[in-house]
């Protein structure tokens, strides 16, 4: 069995990963560390757990988590990561990161978009971009996964195909995406004004310009296009409890058809190479309730001829194939595992 614990067990994605681990047939829970909460039971913490799960959080360092376990998932944020990573490929320990530490390969990219000052810099050379479809034979062999962001997936998977087709400009691409409230976490965020009664009945689009996700989707899609892409990205916070919808839209190269970006997209996601990315036949049919609970990304892609311009969609569950669930997903590629195992016929 591979001993899995978590850093940041009490927190939405931390409750999903504990989901997607105890219900692996190859992985056991070893550690659930949390700090604030030290000595609670998880279904006193989160009590939809009950019964579930019979484990005590606990306050433990980087080297006795390391010592407890095969595969760590951190689900912290900026200077609560970079002190315990170290530490924990120190002791033999896997890593995957949840959090946006270890996405970016330059880190003057990360202190300019995050606001602080990275502090493992010298292990951005050798951490993957957790993103199976782009790059798994490089996850089978890490043993640093930065897990990608729940827009930053809806998107790349979404606009990868056609970029690396050739099929649209590299420039002038628009993403529109909308996310459930439980992408902003548990707690109060006043920029996000994320309370029930802001949300409900109401939509918002937010930190337009300055989103973090921003240069995390232009350098996947730059690596794509084996060119720089610089495009816009707009977040909206919608009225559900989970769930990104995301619409793409780009300047078609001449003469590019409706069945030639669905051809290429498909050609992309081959089947069963790509196990949790379904391509459909219309943008009707990517709708966030099909996903919701679910490792798969649905997408579709139309060329409107009147305008000439191609619009692709894509739906995911920001809690499962956007964090929790791909980084089970990542785990399974780095133990030499099946990569749907755990994954497929189970509600997260």
């Amino acid at each position: 069995m591979i001993r899995v614990s978590i850093i940041g067990a009490t927190g939405l994605v931390g409750e999903c990963l504990i989901r997607a681990v105890i219900g692996h047939p190859q992985c056991k829970l070893a550690l659930l560390v949390s700090e604030h909460a030290a000595g609670r039971k998880i279904g006193e913490l989160l009590p939809a757990l009950r019964g579930e799960l019979d484990l005590a959080t606990v306050a433990a360092s980087p080297a006795e988590v390391a010592a407890a376990s095969d595969i760590v998932f951190t689900a912290k944020k900026g200077s609560e990561t970079f002190a315990v990573v170290p530490g924990l490929l120190q002791g033999g320990a896997k890593v995957i990161d949840i959090g946006g530490e270890f996405r970016f390969k330059d880190a003057a990219v990360y202190e300019h978009w995050y606001k602080e000052p990275h502090a493992c810099k010298d292990l951005l050379r050798e951490a993957v971009y957790g993103l199976p479809e782009l790059f798994k034979e490089q996850i089978k062999s890490a043993r640093l996964v930065g897990n990608p962001g729940c827009y930053v997936t809806s998107a790349i998977l979404a606009l990868a195909p056609l970029l690396a087709a050739g099929l649209i400009e590299n420039d002038g691409i628009v993403v529109d995406s909308y996310s459930g409230l439980s992408g902003a976490g548990r707690q109060f965020n006043p920029k996000l004004s994320n309370l029930f009664v802001d949300v409900d009945g109401n939509m918002r689009a937010y930190n337009v310009g300055t989103h973090r996700h921003t240069p995390e989707i232009e350098q996947a899609l730059s690596h794509v296009a084996g060119a720089p892409i610089t495009l816009t990205f707009v977040a909206h916070l919608a009225p559900l409890d989970r769930g990104i919808l995301t619409t793409v839209f780009a300047r078609p190269k001449p003469g590019v058809t409706t069945e030639q970006a669905l051809a290429a997209t498909r050609a992309f996601y081959p089947q069963p190479g790509a196990p949790f990315v379904r391509v459909l036949e219309g943008l009707r049919d990517v709708a966030v309730s099909n996903v919701v609970r679910s490792n798969y990304c649905d997408v579709s892609v139309q060329v409107v001829e009147r305008s000439r311009q191609l619009v692709a969609a894509s739906a995911l569950d920001n809690l499962v194939k956007g964090a929790a669930g791909q980084a089970l997903q990542n785990l399974n590629l780095m133990c030499g595992l099946e990569e749907t195992l755990g994954l497929k016929g189970r509600s997260l």
